[in-house]
């Protein structure tokens, strides 16, 4: 109305021009406008769909951090100990497997073991053993890949060309077996 006082003056008496100034002047009383603003806007209710999401969204939460927990817990108990000074180079034995954790020059006795575990053995150590037990010579044609590094389960009682051809899985392994000798590529 105001505005509209502004635009058209001719169309309102003097009289309802000073009324309408006389309450422009006057201060609102805030409270109260504030009162009735929050009332007639602001009917803020949380919706029970809401809370299921809320219950949904914490227990998945819950969840994905138990399975975290589980599988750093996993995870820490398969890495290796480290060994005390002095006994780097050599066997754990557990039941008929042996593992190797580094390159072996010190070995005792283990002609009558099944299976020997190769865990984070160069490939020229892990060929070199097993070409000693079938009894063949290894010729690496690359010097680099002597230093790969593998975990590997050797079945002595598997032939020879079982095992090349298990490892021959691993793609940067290529080894083609020849009349006593293992060419490696």
């Amino acid at each position: 109305m105001f505005l509209d006082m502004q635009e058209h003056p001719e169309k309102y008496s003097d009289e309802q021009i000073e009324t309408l100034m006389d309450e422009l002047d006057q201060m609102p009383e805030t409270e109260t406008a504030w009162q009735k603003f929050t009332q007639d806007h602001l009917h803020v209710t949380e919706r029970p769909t809401h809370r299921w999401m809320k219950i949904a969204a914490s227990t998945v939460g819950v969840i994905i951090i138990s399975g975290i927990a589980i599988a750093a817990i996993h995870i820490w108990r398969l890495t290796p100990n480290p060994s005390p000074k002095g006994e780097e180079n050599s066997y754990i034995q557990t039941s008929d497997t042996i593992k190797h954790s580094t390159p072996l020059s010190n070995r005792i006795g283990v002609e009558g073991e099944a299976t020997i575990t190769f865990d984070n053995v160069p490939l020229d150590t892990m060929l070199m053993e097993m070409a000693d037990y079938y009894h063949v010579t290894v010729d690496f044609q690359r010097d680099d890949i002597r230093q790969l590094r593998l975990h590997f389960e050797w079945k002595r009682n598997e032939s020879l060309d079982k095992v090349v051809e298990r490892l021959n899985i691993f793609e940067a392994v290529n080894i083609i077996h020849e009349p006593e000798k293992l060419i490696v590529k």
